[in-house]
């Protein structure tokens, strides 16, 4: 069952609601022994701190404008860490010249969900705008059509959805339903007990990863769910 959830968590600790200082947020990043945990997120302003404080090999997902990317790669040149993904605001049109994979495009909700063919679409599911259920199943729905790899973040701290925030859990299992022919909505409020969780894994084809400040809250939510030790 752990594979099903194998670097589904990128480290965000830099940024809100989280904001952990860069020492703070490297250290902790490479403290962790888990194959569940990805990248630390990273927006370019902050790099040098990163490459500064990076004692061992540390991949990081670069925040900013596609005009970022680029220099970004020269910044660590030389140095323990490594770009392993990027992720940039949309609307994009290509993602033509950029030496990194993969791409994550950012789009706010009710810009459209349209990516370029390489890219994976990333979408907010917390801060100013929460998703309503039918948004974020429609979202849903509209990867498992057009066969689009997504990311998710903030707002997914917790594995089961409650009290109108959503559960990332639920978002596994109604990434599955969908591909299954069936509406993915009402898997998104569903408890745990209705959930499919020994099928959770069908949905990493597509949902990539998930973005969030806090790791040990998401983990622990798997935990008790019996889902990892």
């Amino acid at each position: 069952m752990t594979t099903a959830f194998a670097r589904l968590f990128d480290d965000a600790a830099m940024f809100p609601p989280g904001n952990a200082p860069v020492d703070v947020a490297v250290k902790a990043h490479l403290g962790r022994d888990s194959d569940l945990v990805g990248p630390l997120v990273c927006d370019l302003a902050r790099v040098p701190a990163v490459i500064a404080e990076a004692t061992e090999p540390l991949g990081i997902a670069v925040v900013g404008r596609v005009e970022d990317v680029v220099p970004a790669l020269g910044l660590v040149a030389g140095s323990p860490v490594s770009v392993a993904s990027a992720e940039i605001l949309g609307p994009v049109r290509a993602l033509a010249g950029l030496p990194v994979r993969p791409v994550a495009v950012e789009m706010p909700w009710g810009d459209g969900l349209g990516v370029p063919d390489d890219a994976v679409l990333k979408l907010r599911c917390g801060g100013d705008h929460v998703p309503t259920v039918d948004e974020l199943a429609a979202a849903i729905r509209h990867c498992v059509e057009h066969d689009q790899p997504f990311k998710l973040t903030a707002g997914l701290h917790a594995a089961i959805a409650h009290d109108g925030a959503h559960g990332f859990v639920n978002v596994m299992a109604a990434v599955v339903a969908a591909m299954r022919g069936d509406d993915p909505a009402p898997v998104l409020t569903a408890a745990a007990d209705r959930l499919d969780l020994a099928s959770l894994g069908e949905s990493r084809r597509l949902l990539r990863s998930i973005g969030t400040c806090d790791l040990d809250e998401p983990l622990a939510g798997l935990r008790g769910l019996g889902l990892i030790a």
